[in-house]
């Protein structure tokens, strides 16, 4: 039971986390866990996360309905869950952060089946990943002639966790008045709409480099998202998707150079740190030298909301294996799920 509960409550506070992209912090409590028991009424197996509703027991009149989200279909796929793990008509028992002010509804961290087997719904990216010490003593070994190389796909390390809501930002007076106004019921991930930099940065999925000659695509599994980097100043064309800028970079040795100008979008994270058009993104992406570490930092030059620039930092490792997989997002009410 001991065990039970210490894997609920870190998976737990991972999904809280990773949920925050999502307007959680106003919908869950991250500190009143709990489970419930019931029959799986309906599944929506989307991205950017899988809910189902569960009827409940409560022992007098109609059963309760509560909505159950969790992680998206790319995380719980490798995590080994697939859809048909849950069914319309299991009954089930889910753990996870409960609804605030007794609201019937759940970020759950595991699921347990009739079967009695217990399913992780969210981990870190070790576990996501099979990220440990023999297989990446394996990715060492694999990368000997891949050391000065980039263009491979990436898994996420450490990321600056901007979706906790715990960043303090630099900001103007100006700035403070536009993260003021934000309602979290704006959040346009709620609309299956795809951020742009910097907030696509900061995500729990595989990145991966291509090498196009004069220029270098950058795949975000997240989202689907695709950036555009050029590197000629004098062959800038239209990037594949503005919200994501216009980069130009440099590819000296084991360091990949990026500024990035003209964003189309408007926030720094998904909590709504406003992002003005003049906003100016230098970063860095340096390879280490066994070739299995890529790390990267941003620096974030705003006048207009910031009053000093806004760094992040994060890293991402080699796995041999890895995928891009699509993302696919789509709204509840789209009829695509089930």
């Amino acid at each position: 039971m001991l065990k039970r509960l210490c894997l609920l409550l870190a998976a737990t506070l991972v999904c809280y986390n990773s949920a925050a992209h999502h307007a959680a912090a106003g919908i869950y409590d991250r500190n009143d866990i709990g489970e419930i028991e019931g029959e799986i009424v309906s599944v929506f197996w989307r991205n950017p996360h899988v809910r189902l509703e569960i009827a409940r027991d409560v022992g007098q009149g109609p059963d309760q309905i509560w909505e159950v989200e969790f992680g998206s279909v790319n995380t719980v796929e490798r995590l080994g869950v697939a859809r048909d793990s849950v069914r319309i008509g299991d009954r089930v028992s889910v753990s996870g952060s409960l609804g605030r002010n007794g609201r019937p509804v759940m970020f759950a961290g595991a699921i347990t089946l009739s079967t009695g087997e217990e399913l992780l719904l969210q981990a870190a990216a070790p576990v996501r990943y099979g990220l440990n010490e023999a297989t990446l003593a394996a990715s060492r070994n694999a990368a000997e002639e891949l050391r000065a190389d980039i263009f491979r796909i990436w898994i996420p390390n450490s990321r600056p966790e901007t979706g906790s809501g715990t960043t303090v930002y630099p900001l103007t007076e100006a700035g403070r008045l536009a993260q003021a106004s934000w309602d979290a019921a704006d959040d346009p991930a709620l609309q299956c709409i795809p951020p742009g930099l910097p907030t696509a940065m900061d995500n729990p999925y595989p990145i991966e480099f291509v090498d196009e000659g004069n220029r270098i695509l950058m795949r975000l599994e997240e989202w689907d998202g695709v950036r555009t980097i050029f590197l000629r100043p004098d062959n800038v064309g239209e990037p594949i998707q503005p919200r994501m800028g216009v980069s130009i970079g440099t590819l000296e040795g084991r360091t990949l150079s990026i500024r990035t100008t003209d964003i189309d979008w408007r926030y720094v994270d998904d909590l709504g740190t406003p992002q003005s058009e003049d906003v100016v993104i230098d970063e860095t992406f340096t390879l280490s030298e066994d070739g299995t570490t890529l790390a990267w930092e941003a620096r974030i030059t705003d006048p207009v909301n910031f009053t000093e620039p806004v760094v992040m930092t994060g890293d991402w490792v080699w796995l041999a294996g890895q995928e891009i997989k699509p993302f696919n997002c789509a709204l509840p009410d789209a009829g695509t799920g089930g």
